[in-house]
Formats: C-alpha cells, structure tokens, sequence
C-alpha cells in the first residue's frame, strides 16, 4: 500500500502552465478571388518573443488578446497592448516583440487578392487602433472550430474588418494632416523621414502621401522641399552666413544636394541667387 502510494505520488507531475502556444489554420483558397483569407492562428508567446525582420506577400491583421508588445517598421516603434490591432502591409518589413513582464497574447488573420488593398482602404488608415471585441470573438470561434470554408472565412475576415472600422471613425478628432503640417513647420531644419512621420501617425505612406496631396495641393516631400527653399532664401540675404551653413540650417547634410534642390526649385544656384539680390 505505502509503494503503491509512493509510486503514484512519484509520477504526479507539476502543472506548468505553457508559455508559447500557437495554432494556425491553412483554408483552401482561390489565388483568382479578388480577396482571400491565406491563413488564421493563435498565438500565446513566451516573454521577448521576437518575429522578423520578416517581408510578407499578403496583407496580415494581428488582435491583442492580453498582454502587451511592440512593433517596429522603418525605425519607428509603436508600443501595443490588449485590445489594440495592427496591420502589416504586403512587402513591408517588420520586427514584433512580446512584453518581457507580460508577453502578448493573440489572434491573426491574413489576406491578399486584386481587392484586398482596396477593401483596406475603404475600411481603415491606421496601421494600429484599438478594436471592438466582436471581432476577436469571430476570429477565436474561426481558430477554434478549424474553420477553413473559404466564404466563411470571409465573414470573419469582414467582422474583423468591421471591427476595426467602427473604432477608428472614433478616434478620428484629430485632424492628422494638422499634425503633420504644424511638425514640418517646426521643425523642417532636421533630418525628416516621410516614411517615419506617416507611421507615428499611424498611416502607410502611400496613404499618407494621397490625403497630404489632396488636401495641400502638394505632397509631403515637396511641401517640406518648399519650406526649407523658402527659408534658405531668407537666410541668403545675409551676406553673413556661408551656403554651407544655410544648407545645414535648412535640414540638408550634404550642399550639393541642397544647391542642386534649390536651382530646380528657384532656377538658380545658391550663389547666383544671392549675387542677384539687392544690396
């Protein structure tokens, strides 16, 4: 009795609970639709997990269960949490990281076809928002039940969507194209990445670029390009300051670029310009 005992007791083994689960289904898809589902999952990471740097072909939409994390594209880290989303876009190259006191926890669905980036568009402009918990509720039930029927899948790919949709309506009070206007006139002297400013505020470039344009006239490169000529040709009336020094005050590291910027811009060279103006 007592080694009976002492052999049962010997092959009870600790509950430890697993720290990096993952699951994923595999749908049967159609690459002629114009959007399809490629793939869902789930994944519970252990702390610092880290993906990437990783280029994907397809559209890939992440729900933040629990827990909390980072993404990094083109330099720039957003810091993520529970019931927050991110997009990452096809080609786009990514780094994300799990939380090292509480990794995150959470589902994906990815999607391409002629329609996707489209529907995209028509759906959201950021790259991160928080979202509505029905769609995590969907993608769970898809990811659990193994749900790989293409126009099921669909649905779900569209109460995501919604999901997301719903939310950043909400959060648009605060006119984003301001922003940027009010960080380029503050600051055109540094070393501006449009790329980088699209992302802090939470947009593609492409994205980006097209509202900037629609609503200046210009695009953001050739709005910033315009700033700084305009305030080179302010300085260049000071016979005290070099072409040098103007070229770096103006956010140029190099003065041939600058000198070659600003005769496209004016129709002169720096010097030239200045030779002209009146005494």
């Amino acid at each position: 009795m007592d080694t009976q005992q002492e052999t049962m007791t010997a092959t009870i083994a600790p509950i430890v609970e697993r720290t990096d689960v993952t699951k994923s289904v595999f749908p049967a898809f159609s690459e002629n639709a114009p959007v399809y589902v490629v793939n869902t999952g789930w994944h519970k990471t252990p702390p610092l997990h880290r993906f990437g740097p990783a280029v994907r072909p397809y559209f890939l939409l992440h729900l933040i269960k629990k827990g909390k994390g980072t993404i990094e594209r083109d330099g720039v880290t957003t810091h993520l949490s529970a019931g927050d989303a991110f997009l990452i876009q096809p080609d786009e190259i990514t780094v994300y990281c799990s939380d090292q006191s509480d990794p995150w926890e959470y589902y994906w669905i990815s999607f391409r076809g002629s329609y996707a980036e489209t529907l995209i568009a028509q759906t959201t402009q950021q790259l991160c928002a928080p979202y509505q918990k029905s769609g995590e509720l969907a993608l769970q039930a898809a990811v659990e039940n193994d749900v790989s029927d293409p126009i099921g899948l669909l649905n779900v790919l569209f109460e995501v969507l919604n999901c997301i949709k719903s939310i950043a309506v909400q959060k648009q009070e605060i006119d984003p194209i301001s922003t940027a206007l009010h960080y380029l006139e503050r600051n055109y002297f540094r070393s501006i990445d449009i790329s980088s400013l699209a992302f802090q505020l939470g947009f593609s470039r492409s994205y980006f670029t097209t509202v900037f344009t629609n609503k200046t006239g210009e695009s953001p490169y050739r709005y910033l390009t315009g700033l700084r000529m305009r305030q080179a040709k302010k300085y260049l009336r000071d016979p005290h300051r070099s072409i040098e020094e103007i070229a770096y005050s103006v956010g140029f590291s190099s003065i041939e670029r600058f000198s070659q910027l600003f005769k496209k811009y004016t129709g002169l060279s720096p010097f030239n310009y200045r030779k002209q103006l009146p005494n």
